[in-house]
Order: structure tokens, then sequence, then C-alpha cells
């Protein structure tokens, strides 16, 4: 193995990488964990002002745009304004804890435009470049949930099964152009969106120790997987949902 192995593999300079979601908790992380290795980096968000002051914290080439992922009209108008990427990080979305006989139709709708609907929109949209071109990963936020179930969050676990599914039939069809999809299923982070998951502190522990490794994971630490999934060194991984969720699956 050459020393510059490493180097190699994980220097993004000359790559632009599109983060959606990038004013939020896990957005930020991506971003800046993409900005330290050199891409230039496309932000966009529904918050514009949350995003514009997030970007003035990283050095770089920093474009950002404000979009909402449960309209179609806002996703084609991105995908046109952002042009070519080499990566996209499919990370917006909204979380709906509340009980499957309460939930309207119109909260169903929008959890499933913005969570899955949206995200296969934007990845369609930029597929169209990057197969033109023969180069492109697409790396689309899942969750745990698509892998288990969870009480109050019957409609958000349907939308992120479902983005896992998604990433597997596009991995199919795009991959002898040269567009490699994958996914990430994070368990529960700490983050603004799971701010929830500390108002009940018996809630909190015994959700911590459902987890075999002990506590809740990091945005960091799903940055560090992103980075890994999108760099030549995971060019053979294809198609698959990788579950960070610190073995809380397992159980």
């Amino acid at each position: 193995m050459p020393p510059d192995w490493l180097q190699k593999n994980f220097d993004f300079t000359g790559r632009r990488v599109l983060v959606t979601g990038a004013a939020g908790g896990l957005g930020q992380a991506l971003a800046r964990a993409f900005a330290a290795t050199g891409a230039s980096m496309v932000l966009a968000d529904i918050d514009g002002d949350r995003l514009a002051a997030f970007a003035r914290e990283l050095d770089g080439d920093i474009a950002c745009h404000r979009f909402d992922q449960g309209d179609l009209a806002s996703i084609a108008a991105l995908a046109d304004a952002v042009g070519a990427i080499d990566v996209l990080l499919n990370n917006a979305g909204i979380i709906l804890v509340k009980p499957l006989l309460e939930t309207s139709p119109e909260e169903m709708r929008r959890v499933m435009d913005v969570n899955l609907v949206g995200p296969m929109a934007l990845a369609r949209h930029l597929a169209v470049g990057m197969t033109a071109r023969g180069r492109g990963v697409i790396i689309n936020i899942s969750s745990q949930l698509a892998f288990c179930g969870a009480e109050g969050r019957a409609v958000y676990a349907a939308a992120k099964a479902g983005l896992a599914q998604f990433t597997k039939s596009a991995a199919v069809e795009w991959g002898r152009s040269g567009v490699r999809v994958v996914a990430i299923a994070p368990g529960r982070l700490l983050t603004t969106m799971t701010t929830f998951l500390g108002k009940d502190e018996a809630a909190f522990e015994a959700g911590i120790a459902r987890v075999p490794v002990g506590r809740y994971g990091t945005p960091e630490e799903i940055a560090k997987l992103a980075v890994f999934l999108a760099s030549p060194a995971a060019d053979y991984v294809v198609g698959e949902t990788v579950i960070a969720d610190g073995g809380y699956v397992l159980g």
C-alpha cells in the first residue's frame, strides 16, 4: 500500500459536494467534514438565515441556497442553480413523533414528501448530469427506524425505509453509468432534531440502555462515515444502507 494512499482517497479538492439540510446538526457536521477534505461546498436548507450564519464559520469555497425539500418546484430550482455536483448528501428531513391514530393525512403527506419524495426527486435531477459525466456519488440519509419499529414514528419510519429501498434500485439503474448510490442509517444522534429525547430523563436513559455501546451517537461519527463512503476507498460499496446505530437494531 503506497504511503500516500489515505491522502489520495480522502482529498476531495476539485470536487463539488452538496449537503441538504446543512443548517441542522447532522448537516453541519457533514459540511464541516467535507470542507476539511478540500471540497467545494454547496449548502442548502429551508432556513436561509441559519444556513448563512453557519456558512460564515466555514473556510473555503462555500455556496448557499435556500430550498424546501417538500416542494418539487423548489427542488428543481435548486438542481438548476447548483449545476454539476460530484457528491450529493441527501440529508434534509423532518421528524414527526405522534401516535399514528392521531396523525392527519396532511401530516403524513408532509413527512413523506420531505423524507422520501424530495430526496428521490433531487437525486433524479442531479443524476442526469452525473450519468452524463460518468461519475458521481449519492449518499441518502435513512434511519435505523427503516429496520425496526418505534411507537409514534410510523410515518417517519416508512419514509426512511422507502429511502433505503430507493437506494438499492437507483444503484442498480445508475451503477453502469459510473454513479454510485449508497445510504447511511444513523441511530439516535444528539442533534437539534432529537432535543425531545432529553425532555424525559427516564426515557432518555432507557433509550441508551438499549444501545449496546451504551450511548447515543454524534453527528461527527456519521460525517466521518459519509466521507469514507463518498471516497474512492468505498468504490465497490454499491446500493448498501450502512447502519450506524451503536448496535441498536441488533437487539
